[in-house]
């Protein structure tokens, strides 16, 4: 009961009211985007890093530490500003000495050094573990040993031979009377030490997500290579069957076509045993398993079943995923068997430059299944789209007068050609 009150006090804000609707709406939209994005960003960087493991022309091929790339990120930060100081003509209209370098370089290391202990240890440690309280204070104390360390730099550039420890708190530390130091310069330290603190939390949290994203992306890809290793190397018991009983029953009826039947039987066994062990294979041996397969399907059918299988490939050795289009097919030729009216299944593959369009029209007549695992191809046939052809496909599917219709438009990786 509180569930359901709970649910309707979560629609109540958006009754009467397209607003939440809308803004739902474009949430979702943005999201997709999102997605389609780091999607395309991940693929990249993966063609990026094999691209680089290929390469025969690479010189450097030593362990590198992981640091490395951030030490060197480091040394720019710190080196960079010396163009600019040491350029005759700089902006800054400063003689180059120790004081003013210090004066420079000081609050530059320091917020560095803060950003380094932030990214490092207190947002991982304390933020994201909810210590809010400690990081607020270990970030004071980091504001308060900086301007204090920023004191003893000033003392000791512009200190006199005869002032000690003594003049030093007396005199410089968090004083006014020298002139470099005052409100604003701490009021410049605490905006600084916030924007750091707020740079640190949302590269983490972005950093966390990136990560988050792609280790669910490895995982579905894992689990998917697992249902594609299944598919890939067994076809159907039941189709196996069907067609060695058929093949045996038209050896005293037909021989020759008995034998004809048996050696397609045998490629395509070859073929989705060896040849789909390959990442991409040729168009035109696709289309082929997929015709092979078709003609020992039709073993089970009678003379009147009207079977129609156009193929127009412009360019036949351009590569695709094997078996890609096979899901598509046994759909159509497993449930168009119709009892009480015409079978019939047309199928037809056109490929015109880096555009794949396959379209089948099948009589209706689909098969009754308990089994939860039915519909197994089909589903692992849409996860392979938008895991590998995300935002390059389109695939629809509509029964229209008994008659099914699925259309598949894949627009090819040219890498891949």
């Amino acid at each position: 009961m509180n569930a359901q009150n709970g649910v309707q006090m979560t629609k109540f804000p958006c009754m009467n009211d397209n607003s939440c609707v809308k803004k739902t709406a474009i949430f979702q939209k943005t999201r997709q985007k999102l997605a389609l994005l780091q999607e395309m960003d991940f693929e990249r960087n993966e063609k990026k890093v094999r691209e680089l493991l290929e390469s025969d022309r690479e010189l450097i091929q030593f362990p590198i530490p992981m640091f490395m790339p951030t030490l060197l990120i480091w040394l720019f930060m710190i080196v960079f500003p010396l163009v600019l100081i040491l350029d005759p003509s700089n902006a800054f209209k400063t003689s180059v000495n120790m004081s003013n370098l210090a004066a420079y370089y000081f609050p530059l290391m320091s917020t560095l050094f803060i950003f380094f202990l932030n990214q490092k240890y207190l947002v991982p440690f304390l933020v994201f573990k909810k210590r809010y309280g400690s990081y607020f204070i270990s970030n004071t104390i980091l504001v308060f040993a900086a301007l204090f360390l920023r004191e003893v730099m000033f003392f000791f550039t512009e200190r006199m031979p005869n002032e000690g420890v003594r003049e030093f708190f007396n005199l410089y530390c968090f004083s006014f009377l020298k002139g470099h130091f005052g409100l604003g310069t701490v009021l410049v330290f605490v905006i600084l030490v916030s924007l750091v603190c707020l740079l640190c939390v949302v590269y983490h949290l972005m950093v966390r997500q990136i990560v988050r994203a792609f280790v669910l992306r490895e995982q579905k890809r894992s689990e998917l290579q697992y249902e594609l290793d299944f598919l890939k190397n067994q076809l159907s018991p039941h189709f196996l069957f069907n067609t060695l009983n058929n093949i045996s029953a038209l050896i005293q009826i037909d021989s020759k076509r008995a034998e004809s039947s048996m050696n397609k039987l045998s490629q395509l066994l070859r073929m989705m045993l060896y040849q789909v062990k390959d990442k991409y294979i040729a168009l035109q041996e696709d289309v082929d398993i997929l015709q092979k397969y078709a003609d020992l399907e039709k073993l089970r059918l009678d003379e009147s079943f009207d079977f129609v299988f156009d193929v127009q490939l412009e360019n036949p050795n351009l590569m695709i995923e094997p078996l890609l289009m096979m899901p598509l097919m046994e759909n159509a030729m497993k449930h168009c068997v119709n009892p009480n009216g015409k079978s019939f299944a047309h199928v037809s593959i056109v490929q015109k430059g880096d555009v794949l369009h396959f379209h089948s029209e099948n009589s209706n007549f689909p098969r009754k299944s308990s089994r939860k695992t039915s519909g197994l191809g089909l589903a692992t046939f849409e996860k392979r789209l938008n895991l590998i052809y995300l935002g390059a496909h389109e695939y629809s599917v509509r029964i229209a007068d008994d008659v099914y219709v699925s259309d598949l438009i894949l627009h090819l990786k040219k890498e891949n050609a």
